[in-house]
């Protein structure tokens, strides 16, 4: 059987594209690893209907499969789908009932696309208008990667079953909207929050993926070093106080709260929590979940939780004044209260906390320790290649080049070409002594108290960071992109 073309040969070969717009292509495709096809469409060197006819042309009954410069991790199927989804929703509006079109090509390409995040591991999947075009990307690893180009028309039949599948208004594209779903998933359940915001050019979806089976708990499973786990474990023997897990979006906060939960969770344990979403179920934790629709706030949840009699709290975000002095007050009054800020590193809550509005000497009084943490890449294990001994990343993680043991990303059909696989957490412990607490009564200056912690063994996230790349576990590079290794 001969070779199959690739499909810029195909296009040059048809006519269709000049040698000199495959050049172009090629070179900018090296920069990002985005298909051809794609680049070539969005450059507007073809139109749709040249792409999905060589595209599809798979489908006329030849037994081969298509290139793996064109599957992008789809079904081969897509290509076929794309089609008949284009010819079926050409000049039609999203004002049918979905039983009108519940076997149709845009209900199987919606499928197909969130299906294969899940298949991928992308926590999110990402889907907006572009230049000539429909652009769909998934997040992996923390990391924006490339999908599928799809013609610029399937994009407002895309976001419509979309907000079908989320029980939106189909009807509304002028302004953003939430929604949510739970959809099967190799005999498990997978929810789905959704997200949609009005741009130029029409609408941008974002599916975030929960996919609970994937929620590992346990502090060294998250990638905490054994002298953080004996930390950790000595601060949740507090009976009551205040601890925060702060960090980006995304950087696993929740997921180590869990952890702390899963520690002290026992029948002589009364534990709530108020959450958006609950990602896990704990055995024995009366857990509620967020409805700003029907009234339920994290204030109001936890103003009532108050009245049930609790040991432990955790209240999954501390996003007000009221919700923030509410925790404040249970932390005071003989509670152990967990819960998450977004601020860039540990000791950044303190004054996060003060400009909420809560009082210094409140916050020194409650506060008892803050985990701030962020993810990383693991290395591909199959492909990680050994840096050379005279490269001068040895010497930026203070390391013996005569002894080796540092690695840099190359990437393998394993990891995707990424040369990677996987994250681990990168994280500080600040406990806020009585030196701190003092600090934070006077109205110290974070640099003060960051000095102060210092002094006492508080590790940050970059010094962490770079003991893993000891490891041979991250790169240099990849600690780099996520936090500031110039502190060092």
């Amino acid at each position: 059987m001969t070779q199959r073309k690739r499909i810029g040969d195909r296009l040059l070969d048809a006519g269709l594209i000049t040698q000199e717009h495959l050049d172009i292509a090629v070179q900018e495709q090296k920069k990002t690893g985005e298909l051809l096809g794609a680049i070539l469409f969005s450059h507007g060197f073809i139109s749709q209907n040249d792409l999905l006819q060589v595209l599809s042309c798979s489908h006329d009954g030849s037994a081969e499969a298509l290139p793996k410069e064109e599957s992008v991790d789809i079904p081969e199927e897509l290509a076929y789908l794309v089609k008949q989804s284009s010819s079926a929703f050409q000049g039609e509006g999203a004002g049918k009932k979905e039983s009108d079109f519940a076997q149709s090509p845009i209900v199987m390409l919606v499928e197909k696309l969130i299906v294969s995040g899940i298949s991928r591991g992308a926590t999110d999947v990402h889907i907006g208008p572009d230049t000539k075009g429909t652009r769909v990307r998934y997040r992996v690893d923390g990391k924006l990667h490339h999908a599928v180009y799809l013609p610029k028309d399937l994009l407002n039949p895309l976001v419509s079953r979309i907000k079908i599948i989320g029980h939106m208004n189909i009807a509304e594209s002028r302004l953003p909207q939430d929604g949510g779903a739970e959809i099967p998933f190799k005999n498990r359940k997978v929810d789905l929050r959704i997200s949609t915001f009005p741009v130029t050019g029409g609408e941008n979806v974002v599916v975030r993926i929960l996919d609970k089976s994937q929620l590992t708990l346990g502090l060294e499973s998250l990638g905490y070093l054994t002298h953080a786990t004996n930390k950790i474990h000595e601060i949740l023997k507090l009976p009551f106080g205040m601890i925060l897990a702060t960090g980006p979006t995304g950087s696993g906060k929740t997921t180590t709260l869990y952890s702390c939960l899963t520690a002290i969770n026992t029948v002589s344990k009364h534990i709530f929590t108020i959450e958006d979403p609950v990602e896990y179920q704990m055995p024995l934790v009366r857990q509620a979940q967020v409805n700003v629709k029907a009234g339920l706030t994290f204030a109001r949840g936890l103003r009532s939780i108050l009245r049930q009699d609790p040991d432990v709290i955790l209240v999954g975000e501390m996003r007000d004044i009221e919700t923030a002095e509410l925790a404040v007050s249970a932390a005071l009054t003989g509670h152990l209260v967990f819960s998450t800020l977004h601020t860039n590193d540990a000791v950044s809550s303190i004054m996060r906390m003060i400009d909420m509005g809560i009082e210094p000497f409140l916050v020194s009084a409650t506060l008892d320790a803050v985990i701030g943490q962020r993810l990383v890449r693991l290395l591909c294990q199959q492909c990680k290649e050994e840096i050379p001994s005279g490269e001068a990343v040895y010497e930026k993680v203070k390391t013996d080049p005569t002894k080796g043991g540092l690695y840099k990303a190359r990437g393998c059909e394993a990891c995707g070409n990424t040369g990677y696989a996987g994250r681990t957490v990168i994280y500080e412990i600040l406990t806020v002594s009585p030196e701190i607490k003092d600090m934070i009564s006077r109205k110290a200056t974070l640099a003060d108290v960051r000095q102060q912690a210092k002094q006492e063994g508080f590790m940050s996230m970059a010094e962490i960071g770079v003991e893993k790349v000891r490891m041979g576990l991250t790169s240099y590079e990849e600690l780099s992109s996520v936090t500031r290794t110039e502190e060092l």
